[in-house]
């Protein structure tokens, strides 16, 4: 087995515990992910060098992950306070400089910095080795599977009623299978579906009846697990992205499938989709009637911590709080709203305006060629390549997320940083010839 195979295993690997370990949302958990894909990174690097191949990575991704990783580092070495976990608040530090890069506490940017730095190298990992088509699949194939167990299991937990979070002795009556908040596995399942059906579009090439059946039926059940989960965005985003995939994926469909009984096939697929949600109504009406609470309160206090980020922002506009610092610096923002905001303000519900917060304009306007870029790039590439269903793939899902940062944190948590990279990545690869592709 090639150091190649060995590599993208180490990460499939990290695909499957990051799910598992509640989504990564502890540094525990997190660190374990961090390390498998420093493994990954280290195994791709052992065969680059065997190879005397040098990893093929656009010049434009080394660029503006270069000038973050210098940032980073300024801001970490600048901290303007120290925080206790004691009194649970900041003190001063007279060694801080003003209007360098700064941090509202060294330790806590560090951690951030370690989670990132992993990442990265996962991600670079990946950029390198989803040039090659049987990756690119290995990958999609381990996200559809994970998808699609997460799924069953979140559906019999639901339906045997539990309010015990799984691996855990804490209770919840709104997780979603190993997912204590509702909103991050609907971020996860919408990262999934678009692979299973990338799949199951793919096996319309030839006769491939038992892999049809299965990657449809793990589709059918990612999607409907999204109406069962409670988080009203995981609704909202289902059927127009759906209807964006079908777009984006056409190509893929063999001309001779696009037929009458293909329509019929699509028909009774969703009239089957539709008979499954008839049988677990009972769980889908408990998850539609959350709309109710939006019907009658609106967004909630979303608005009100929109507002209170943005003042941290104007206060911070240049160089950001650090790197992981958004939940030491709020407290400080919200004294007048006690009466409002109830608990302790750990995130923005919005990751564009979190960045902004933590990196700054500079830094969040850095992270915006990586993303933005490699959309750009995949759109590209999509349009002169539509018969790729990865690239395709990939601009579905990265959509969706894209979305749910408007209104939620999916990218706070280091699983659903991690299927985003793969995402990302297969969009920023260098393309292949066919030849050297398969």
């Amino acid at each position: 087995m090639s150091t190649r195979h060995i590599a993208t295993l180490i990460i499939m690997a990290a695909l499957a515990y990051a799910p598992l370990a509640h989504g990564c949302v502890t540094d525990e958990a997190w660190f374990v992910l961090d390390g498998l894909l420093a493994g990954a990174f280290g195994v791709h690097c052992i065969g680059c060098l065997k190879r005397r191949q040098w990893p093929l990575i656009p010049l434009t991704l080394w660029i503006p992950a270069g000038l973050l990783l210098v940032l980073g580092c300024m801001q970490m070495l600048n901290p303007s306070y120290i925080y206790d976990p004691v009194t649970q608040g900041l003190n001063p530090l007279s060694s801080y400089r003003p209007y360098l890069p700064g941090t509202i506490d060294q330790r806590t940017s560090i951690v951030a910095l370690i989670h990132w730095g992993a990442l990265a190298l996962g991600f670079f990992t990946l950029v390198d080795l989803t040039r090659h088509r049987e990756m690119r699949w290995w990958l999609q194939g381990a996200i559809a599977s994970i998808g699609g167990a997460i799924a069953l299991f979140g559906i019999i937990l639901k339906i045997q009623g539990g309010t015990i979070i799984p691996f855990t002795q804490s209770y919840s009556s709104t997780f979603f299978a190993t997912y204590v908040y509702h909103a991050h596995a609907a971020a996860f399942l919408n990262l999934c579906w678009p692979a299973a059906l990338s799949l199951t579009v793919r096996t319309l090439h030839g006769e491939r009846p038992v892999s049809r059946a299965l990657w449809i039926n793990v589709f059918v059940l990612i999607f409907l697990a999204l109406f069962i989960n409670i988080s009203k965005f995981g609704h909202l985003s289902a059927l127009p992205s759906l209807a964006l995939a079908f777009v984006v994926l056409r190509q893929g469909i063999p001309s001779d499938q696009l037929n009458a009984g293909f329509l019929v096939r699509v028909v009774l697929g969703m009239l089957l989709l539709g008979v499954a949600a008839v049988v677990l109504m009972p769980l889908v009406g408990r998850s539609v009637g959350r709309w109710d609470d939006v019907m009658r309160v609106g967004f909630g206090i979303r608005p009100v911590i929109y507002g209170v980020a943005i003042s941290i922002i104007r206060h911070y506009p240049l160089w950001g709080t650090g790197p992981g610092s958004f939940h030491l610096v709020v407290p400080y923002f919200t004294v007048s709203l006690e009466s409002v905001l109830s608990g302790r303000l750990t995130h923005a519900h919005q990751d564009y305006l979190q960045t902004v917060v933590e990196w700054g304009v500079i830094g969040a306007s850095l992270w915006l060629v990586i993303v933005g870029g490699g959309v750009v790039k995949g759109v590209r590439d999509h349009l002169r390549h539509p018969e790729e269903l990865s690239t395709g793939t990939a601009l579905v899902a990265l959509t969706i997320l894209g979305c749910h940062a408007l209104v939620d944190f999916p990218l706070q948590t280091g699983s659903l940083r991690l299927y985003a990279a793969v995402y990302l990545a297969m969009v920023w690869r260098v393309r292949l010839s066919a030849r050297k592709a398969t």
